[in-house]
């Protein structure tokens, strides 16, 4: 990866509005400026990859200058490999284009919601829009789907390695892990 003009060269850390070039201590400060901007309030939209970027663009305004845009390279984590970026935006439509069809998920019942929303969250992340910042991008996202259809959803209930095990199922289009995490954080209505 030493072509990926996100790296300072010659590294693996991202370039940021911070100057940091340790790891560890960028992963800190952008985490402490992420819940930050948390507290804030994340904004909302249609759903669609338009309502994603702002989602990224709030919370990673302080620490990268391409917080909110469509990353340019090719990407993978373990044996995951990512949407080519050429097709991010068809992604994204055929999420919207979905949950638009569905009503947005309103209606269904607790266990149907979860099945569902593993389908379309999967898929999210699957796109994987953004250079880094991904995950905290889904999980606002997929915590306003699930309000706007009824199911309100506690982040905190999500066990980190959990979600990243049914992460990786997912993206081989295997949503149960996914939907079983997803209805255990559910709340009760």
């Amino acid at each position: 990866m030493s072509d990926d003009p996100y790296l300072y060269p010659g590294t693996r850390i991202l370039r940021n509005k911070l100057g940091i070039l340790d790891a560890g201590k960028l992963d800190y400060h952008e985490r402490e400026i992420v819940a930050m901007r948390m507290r804030q309030g994340v904004p909302t939209g249609n759903f669609d990859l338009k309502h994603l970027r702002a989602i990224h663009r709030h919370l990673f305004q302080d620490v990268y200058d391409w917080a909110g845009e469509v990353r340019t390279v090719e990407i993978s984590k373990g044996d995951s490999q990512f949407q080519f970026r050429q097709y991010i935006e068809t992604g994204m439509a055929d999420v919207h284009r979905r949950l638009t069809s569905s009503r947005f998920l309103k209606g269904l019942e607790r266990t149907a919601f979860a099945v569902q929303a593993a389908q379309i969250i999967g898929d999210v992340n699957y796109v994987h829009p953004f250079r880094e910042g991904n995950g905290r991008t889904q999980l606002h996202y997929l915590k306003q789907l699930a309000q706007a259809a009824g199911h309100p959803l506690n982040l905190t209930r999500i066990d980190a390695a959990g979600w990243i095990a049914a992460s990786i199922e997912a993206n081989r289009a295997q949503y149960g892990r996914m939907a079983a995490v997803l209805e255990s954080a559910l709340q009760h209505s």
